[in-house]
């Protein structure tokens, strides 16, 4: 028999062992991983970071409104600054603004993580990111105008070769966030789908100030944080059965990827039981996506909890439901990052009486 001594040691010993355990990974992560390079980011000769915005000013009104453009001074970053993770990142050398604001990615070698940049921070992911080498400016056919030349690449002028090798240079890069090679097993792909049909569709439109009006892509990257996207993407039903049972089904076959696809992002369901009056009789939460095992801890924690919904692959929740007739409600909202419970978007509601 133990005595209160032996109990209160033994309970002692188990959160003891669990903060030693932690200091160790930490300790060790940092001794091993080198603090994350930042360069200045490559521009033309002849032009600053900001020019593109004159000449291009359709182009890049499209991108002021997308969140590449807010990847460090939307609302979800500030978020992220007050609770104090962006220093708690620096200090572990967790590497997050290499490709919220990236130096150019066309000079990557095959594979290699995108470098935080130092010039133009606050732009994030902006033309140069993505056009500019240190060869020069690049695009999806030669020209030469009056303000500089433009080198044909053929990573802007194939989609599915965009998608690999432009998209998936910053979202293929974390564990949880592998939604370029997720892409690429799906029927999406194999028809020649690529991420650009999706988030960068075709458009008329001019490119420059004054130019006429010509089929490019457009620069709004539209994703997760687009309420029109979200229901898109949704596939959900709520169908009651003849012995009592209320069944929630999500399916995954609207989106070329994971539902969500990448981050510390969660699709939420609600269910709610209602007796004919109205009064709540149960409540069911779930929730599909990353996150962390302990909370408040984000995405370097090595003990990531993933229940993303693959693609092709299909979710249900079973709840018994009680005698007599009432309703039941289904709520599904997105939750862009997994600690951040008050803006959560409400994509679609299903009522069905039983």
């Amino acid at each position: 028999m133990k005595t209160p001594v032996k109990i209160i040691a033994w309970v002692l010993t188990v959160p003891m062992a669990v903060v030693l355990g932690v200091s160790l990974y930490f300790g060790v992560h940092m001794l091993v991983r080198q603090q994350p390079e930042v360069r200045s980011g490559t521009v033309h000769s002849s032009l600053s970071r900001e020019s593109c915005d004159g000449c291009h000013a359709p182009i890049a009104s499209e991108w002021r409104e997308s969140y590449h453009f807010r990847s460090l001074t939307g609302p979800f970053w500030a978020r992220i600054r007050a609770k104090g993770y962006e220093r708690l990142f620096a200090s572990l050398r967790i590497a997050c603004v290499n490709c919220h604001a990236p130096a150019n990615v066309l000079d990557l070698a095959r594979g290699a993580y995108p470098v935080q940049r130092s010039d133009g921070v606050a732009r994030g992911v902006d033309c140069v990111s993505c056009h500019v080498s240190k060869r020069g400016i690049h695009g999806p056919g030669r020209s030469t105008t009056t303000a500089h030349e433009v080198i044909a690449d053929q990573r802007f002028r194939d989609p599915m070769v965009a998608s690999v090798a432009v998209c998936g240079t910053c979202h293929e890069e974390a564990k949880h966030a592998n939604t370029v090679s997720a892409w690429r097993q799906t029927d999406f792909a194999e028809n020649g789908v690529s991420c650009l049909h999706c988030h960068m569709p075709e458009i008329r439109v001019p490119s420059v100030v004054d130019g006429p009006a010509r089929t490019r892509r457009s620069h709004r990257f539209l994703g997760d944080k687009n309420e029109e996207m979200l229901k898109k993407a949704l596939n959900a039903s709520v169908v009651t059965t003849t012995d009592g049972k209320a069944m929630v089904r999500l399916v995954n076959d609207r989106v070329g990827h994971s539902f969500p696809a990448a981050g510390m992002n969660s699709l939420v369901v609600n269910v709610t039981v209602h007796d004919q009056e109205g009064r709540v009789v149960q409540v069911v939460h779930r929730e599909f996506g990353t996150k962390e095992r302990l909370p408040e801890y984000l995405d370097f924690w090595p003990f990531l909890r993933v229940s993303k919904i693959p693609y092709g692959a299909s979710r249900e929740i079973t709840i018994r439901l009680p005698p007599g007739p009432g309703f039941v409600t289904a709520d599904f909202l997105y939750r862009d990052w997994v600690t951040i419970t008050d803006r959560d978007t409400l994509i679609e509601r299903i009522t069905k009486r039983y």
